[in-house]
């Protein structure tokens, strides 16, 4: 599963790389030139396959790939009133997410007694919590997501300052 951050911060889900064909030629070269992050250090898994198909298709401006256009419609009782011409809007369309995101599974009751530290992956956004008995990873979480407690109760991990 990909999960892609967009500028504004938004994030989106995609399971499959046939979803990737729902986007856009910009989108899709924009998304060549942002961060990428492939916990694979070996190169060799679905996600370094598809980031190098994606190199290839940018570079042959997608002769074997589909991609979406979007629609340009005139709106024909609107005018600039600088160039007298009609306005134009241009629909961008829907792209093909997941609508069913993963999250991360409760906690048990009692599992962060023995609490010793925790700490956030940026490139991975993800959290690990440290016990004694385990250590637990929370994944796709912004940092402010978990340090300010908008995990539920339950993933809050206690506060070692009090």
């Amino acid at each position: 599963m990909w999960l892609i951050t967009r500028k504004s911060g938004h994030r989106e889900y995609y399971g499959k790389e046939s979803h990737f064909e729902s986007w856009t030629k910009i989108d899709l070269k924009s998304l060549l030139s942002a961060p990428y992050y492939d916990p694979d250090l070996n190169h060799r898994g679905r996600g370094w396959a598809f980031h190098s198909r994606l190199e290839r298709e940018v570079k042959t401006y997608f002769a074997t790939m589909k991609t979406t256009e979007p629609t340009v419609r005139r709106n024909p009782g609107v005018r600039d009133p600088h160039t007298k011409r009609t306005v134009k809007s241009i629909i961008w369309p829907t792209t093909d997410k997941e609508k069913i995101i993963p999250l991360a599974k409760k906690f048990e009751r009692g599992i962060l007694k023995n609490f010793k530290f925790w700490a956030y992956d940026p490139k991975m956004a993800e959290a690990v919590i440290v016990t004694k008995e385990q250590s637990i990873r929370i994944p796709n979480i912004r940092p402010d997501e978990f340090s300010r407690g908008r995990c539920s109760d339950s993933h809050k991990p206690p506060n070692p300052h009090q």
